[in-house]
């Protein structure tokens, strides 16, 4: 049962990393939760609407959104957090956001038997120095 579960979100978020690419706005309804957060690697957070707004505008235009390895997945009875890695490159209020590695956990809620993203955070990883800790 876990796994079908784990499956099941992981196919979820995979439908709405591409719905970003796409834009697809019925798609994004369908996977996000009302309340909705993200939190992006800047340290902002944006609610459900101001995040589709930004894309339909094309404010916040992703040029490349892909995994780099695979999902993990924690499934609680109505919670699945997933944690992963991937590539970004965007461009935000017309100004390029240089391709970047990033880690992605994502908190799915289940409301009547759909499971919806209710909050994600992005961390963008930097490339230290050699030496670095």
């Amino acid at each position: 049962m876990t796994d079908d579960v784990a499956d099941q979100v992981i196919k979820a978020e995979k439908d709405r990393i591409q719905c970003l690419l796409d834009v697809d706005r019925d798609t994004y309804e369908r996977l996000h939760a009302t309340e909705y957060r993200l939190c992006n690697p800047t340290g902002t957070v944006w609610t459900k609407t101001e995040y589709l707004e930004l894309l339909t505008t094309g404010r916040v235009a992703y040029r490349e959104l892909g995994l780099t390895g695979d999902m993990d997945a924690i499934v609680g009875t109505d919670v699945v957090v997933l944690r992963y890695r991937c590539v970004i490159e965007l461009t935000v209020d017309g100004a390029d956001v240089p391709k970047h590695d990033a880690w992605h956990t994502d908190v799915y809620t289940n409301a009547d038997g759909t499971w919806r993203c209710a909050w994600s955070q992005a961390t963008g990883i930097l490339d230290l120095p050699p030496g670095a800790p």
